[in-house]
C-alpha cells in the first residue's frame, strides 16, 4: 500500500464510527437499485477489522454508496462483492481499504465521478483494474484513524451517530422530555415528542412514518405508559411490534416486571443517562432497511 496514504494527516480527524453499521446503512441505501437490476449484494467487514474507526463517516459512506450505485448500474444480474478492512503500521497511521469486485463491464458516469472527487479531496486513492471475462475490481484506500481505546460509552456513541433513526419520547414532564430528547438528538437521532400515552398511541398508529422506537414514561395522567403500551401492542403489523422502552423513576423489581408484562421491551430508570438509553436502543433497534 502507498505509504503516503497510510501516513496522510487526515487519518487523525473526524468522529468515531462502526464500520459494520456503515456497511448495513450502505446496503439499505442501494437496496432498491440493486433489486431493480437483479444484483445480489455481498457486503462484509473482514475479520480483524477494528469495531471502531475515526474519520469522516459521511465522506466514507458517500464514497461507498457512489461506488456501489455506479457498479450496480453497470452490472448484469449477478453478485456484487464488497469487502472492508483496515491496514495499519501503528495506532497513529492506518488506512481504510474498500475492495469491490463484480461482473460490471464499465464503471463510469455520475457515481464514479462523485467517488473520484471525494477520494481526491481526502487524500485517498481509487484504483480500477479489469480482468478479461471476470469484470472489474475497484479498490479505495483512504486514511483513517484508530481510537487509542474505546470505552462502552464511546462505542455506543459511535453506533448511534452511524445508525440514527426516528424516536418518540413520551413524558408528561416538559423538563424530562427536553432532557431525554437532547441526549438523543445530539448523537444523531431524530426525536418527536408526546406529552402522554394518548398522544403516543396516535403517533404510532396514525403517523405516515411511525417512530422506530418509543421511550415511554410510565406514571402519566390520563393514559399512562402501561395502558399506552398495551394499546400499541394490540395494533396489527409492524406498528404493533415497535420497540417500547420504559423510562421511569419507579425502580423496584415489581415495577420492571409490570412494564415487561404490559409488552415493553426494556427498562431504563430516571434520572436518565445517555449510555443507558443508547444501550437499550442498541439492543432493540434493527439495522435500517
Amino acid at each position: 500500500m502507498d505509504g503516503d496514504i497510510l501516513h496522510h494527516g487526515a487519518a487523525k480527524t473526524g468522529a468515531l464510527f462502526d464500520p459494520a453499521t456503515l456497511l448495513r446503512l450502505a446496503s439499505a441505501t442501494v437496496k432498491a437499485a440493486a433489486e431493480a437490476r437483479g444484483v445480489a449484494l455481498d457486503l462484509a467487514v473482514l475479520p480483524g477489522t477494528p469495531r471502531g474507526l475515526v474519520g469522516d463517516v459521511g465522506a466514507v459512506g458517500s464514497l461507498v454508496n457512489a461506488l456501489l450505485l455506479s457498479a450496480i448500474d453497470h452490472s448484469p444480474s449477478r453478485p456484487l462483492t464488497l469487502r472492508l478492512s483496515v491496514q495499519s503500521d501503528s495506532r497513529d497511521h492506518a488506512a481504510l481499504i474498500v475492495t469491490m469486485s463484480g461482473p460490471f463491464d464499465a464503471v463510469d458516469g455520475f457515481g464514479l465521478g462523485v467517488a473520484q472527487r471525494l477520494a481526491a479531496d481526502r487524500g485517498a486513492r481509487l484504483i480500477i483494474e479489469s480482468t478479461p471475462g471476470n469484470g472489474q475490481t475497484i479498490q479505495l484506500t483512504m486514511p483513517i484513524g484508530l481510537p487509542a481505546r474505546m470505552t462502552d460509552a464511546e462505542r455506543l456513541m459511535s453506533w448511534a451517530r452511524t445508525r440514527g433513526g426516528r424516536l418518540l419520547v413520551v413524558d408528561d414532564s416538559a423538563t424530562n422530555r427536553m432532557v431525554t430528547a437532547g441526549l438523543l438528538s445530539k448523537v444523531g437521532f431524530s426525536v418527536e415528542l408526546a406529552t402522554g400515552g394518548a398522544e403516543a398511541v396516535v403517533a404510532v398508529a396514525k403517523s405516515a412514518l411511525p417512530p422506530e422506537a418509543v421511550l415511554m414514561d410510565v406514571a402519566m395522567p390520563d393514559v399512562d405508559g402501561i395502558a399506552a403500551t398495551e394499546t400499541i401492542r394490540s395494533l396489527t403489523g409492524d406498528r404493533g411490534r415497535i420497540p417500547i422502552i420504559a423510562v421511569t423513576a419507579n425502580a423496584q423489581p415489581e415495577d420492571r416486571s409490570r412494564c415487561l408484562a404490559a409488552g415493553m421491551n426494556d427498562y431504563v430508570t430516571k434520572p436518565v443517562r445517555r449510555a443507558d438509553l443508547l444501550a437499550a436502543l442498541e439492543r432493540w433497534l434493527t439495522p435500517p432497511g
